[in-house]
């Protein structure tokens, strides 16, 4: 069975408070239109989520916020998992593998170097480096979301706010 698997790094965050904690950056402003732009070329190729899981940081939370607004997910439905913060490529594997069976298109925003490394541990699949609000729509054939490396996988979309 063909699951989509979206991997979405939030959008850039501001740096303008050195006070404030790594969890707590929010977006950088004129970077907004990125997530914007990228919810509707997303929402041009027909992505319809299931489920969208997010690290509870405030810039990835911001960042679903522009993407259930300009895909049409109502945002009180994402649900919010600390563990894709500061994560390693096996536990966003983790993360995703609790996801209903009943999910057939799964959504992940989350950070890098996790992503990328997560994107990459599929056998065929090369993703360069994460951009912010970069995207990557993997499609896999799969029973359920307890996927591995050896799962069957292709890389359907690399999208970054460069390209659209």
């Amino acid at each position: 069975m063909l699951r989509q698997l979206i991997l979405i790094r939030h959008t850039k965050s501001s740096w303008k408070d050195f006070s404030l904690p790594d969890f707590d950056r929010p977006l950088k402003k004129d970077r907004i239109p990125d997530a914007r732009n990228m919810a509707k070329k997303l929402h041009a190729l027909h992505l319809k989520p299931d489920l969208i899981l997010c690290s509870p940081a405030k810039r990835t939370r911001q960042t679903a916020e522009y993407f259930c607004e300009g895909l049409g997910y109502d945002f009180n439905k994402v649900q919010f998992d600390q563990r894709i913060y500061e994560s390693s490529a096996e536990e966003i594997r983790e993360v995703v593998s609790e996801a209903p069976d009943e999910v057939k298109t799964l959504v992940v925003v989350g950070h890098n170097p996790s992503l990328t490394h997560f994107a990459n541990m599929f056998n065929g699949v090369s993703v360069p480096d994460f951009p912010t609000t970069g995207v990557a729509w993997l499609e896999l054939d799969a029973d359920d979301w307890n996927i591995r490396s050896i799962t069957p996988c292709k890389l359907k979309w690399f999208l970054t706010p460069k390209m659209i």
